[in-house]
């Protein structure tokens, strides 16, 4: 395996078991690997598995493959398909960087050869933040909706 040309791991996951988005994401990522002629050694896909966990099948066996050396590079759609857990991520970032295993997301233009743990992980603590906040708004949008129809109703009751 040579330094200059990654033989490629590319690991795909989806909290749903949907079968869609797995082929989605694989595309996603040959089209990537292709255009920038990187070559593909193994596709890893945990179909159905929760991200907030690393103790998914597809992703340990793809993790003993790169202790074995058969890939130097990782390519996911974006960084929350290997872990939506900011920190864990971090972790498993900075042990990825210490191995010289490179890491791209490319739906979040991340390549770890340009980009370090701490900054990633400030982009994923940004992004659960507005997660959160946009899934309470919308909470919040509903009960409002909810309260609204209460009231109407209890107009038209009188």
């Amino acid at each position: 395996m040579s330094d200059n040309k990654p033989t490629v791991a590319l690991y795909c996951r989806s909290a749903s078991a949907n079968d869609l988005a797995i082929k989605a994401q694989e595309e996603t990522l040959r089209n990537y690997a292709a255009k920038n002629m990187l070559t593909i050694g193994e596709v890893y896909s945990d179909n159905g598995a929760n991200g907030l966990t690393l103790d998914r099948p597809a992703f340990q066996r793809m993790m003993a493959d790169i202790e074995q050396g058969k890939s130097n590079c990782i390519i996911v759609k974006n960084t929350s398909r290997i872990s939506r857990n900011y920190s864990q991520f971090g972790r498993w970032l900075d042990d990825m960087k210490s191995k010289n295993i490179r890491v791209i997301a490319v739906d979040d233009f991340f390549d770890s050869d340009n980009c370090d743990a701490l900054t990633m992980s400030f982009e994923e603590a940004v992004k659960k933040y507005y997660k959160e906040s946009h899934s309470q708004r919308i909470k919040n949008g509903i009960a409002h909706s909810r309260r609204k129809k209460l009231e109407q109703a209890a107009k038209l009751a009188n």
